[in-house]
């Protein structure tokens, strides 16, 4: 059972051929590759928001290679502990998609799971992984999901709603909240960077209730330029260059980057 809900009036939808329509009349067309696009116009800050499509395919070079794999193991046994199946996840911030296709596949149950993103694109690439996510285009200041339905939000390294996420989750709902410390990916920093700038994690913490958080560190061998390059691009640092550093990426190569994470569980009572 899926809890999709129109992001004008966020009355339910229900599948009425190859569309999702709601009792006011609001229809949704499925895509060909399976997808819904519930992102409205206003929602929009550009024509094509999101990442952009270089951005997502190193994203998707890099995660397929398992670099990040650990983070995915921490994610999925923040799930395992602290919800239980058949579950309703949505999660937020899915870019092209690989983290929710293996959350699917590692939970192996019947959970009934979201990927939304604002990047149409992402959600293109992301239909290829499976059919059996509900793959939505959309904006996480007005999620299309009905109140009170989801047991979790996973959101890794994306910008969340407090509101949003307040009104989407279940009452003792579950959000795993995945933000980057000050020292993740730091070689790179050094390489681009004058000066490396600490700043506090008062900016991320969110105003619920926090059952779990701790720190993940692991360090990564990049074992080819390519790789190296991969991640680089798929971080916002990659667009930080400076023109007289860009003489940087030409002595790129093998590379040991610091995965330095902060995992936080919280609940909205």
């Amino acid at each position: 059972m899926h809890y999709l809900a129109c992001p004008k009036c966020h009355e339910p939808l229900t599948l009425d051929g190859k569309s999702y329509r709601c009792h006011n009349g609001h229809c949704y067309d499925i895509a060909k590759q399976k997808y819904i696009n519930l992102l409205l116009n206003p929602d929009k800050a550009t024509n094509n928001p999101g990442d952009n499509k270089e951005s997502l395919l190193c994203r998707q070079q890099h995660l397929n290679k398992g670099y990040y794999d650990g983070i995915l193991n921490e994610v999925i046994r923040c799930i395992q502990k602290y919800t239980h199946s058949p579950r309703q996840l949505l999660d937020l911030g899915c870019g092209e998609g690989y983290y929710t296709y293996r959350m699917k596949e590692m939970l192996h149950d019947h959970s009934t799971i979201y990927g939304l993103d604002i990047s149409k694109v992402g959600i293109q690439m992301a239909t290829k992984y499976t059919k059996d996510i509900y793959w939505i285009v959309g904006n996480s200041k007005n999620i299309p999901i009905f109140d009170h339905s989801l047991d979790v939000i996973t959101a890794l390294f994306t910008v969340v709603n407090i509101q949003e996420l307040k009104r989407c989750l279940k009452e003792k709902g579950y959000i795993i909240h995945v933000t980057a410390n000050p020292y993740h990916l730091v070689e790179f920093k050094k390489l681009i960077y004058d000066e490396i700038k600490i700043k506090s994690d008062q900016y991320i913490r969110l105003p619920f209730s926090i059952v779990e958080s701790y720190d993940y560190q692991q360090t990564i061998h990049l074992k080819n330029r390519e790789d190296t390059l991969n991640l680089l691009q798929m971080t916002p640092h990659y667009y930080h260059i400076k023109k007289e550093r860009r003489h940087v990426l030409e002595t790129l190569g093998e590379f040991d980057a610091t995965i330095d994470i902060r995992i936080t569980v919280y609940q909205v009572l």
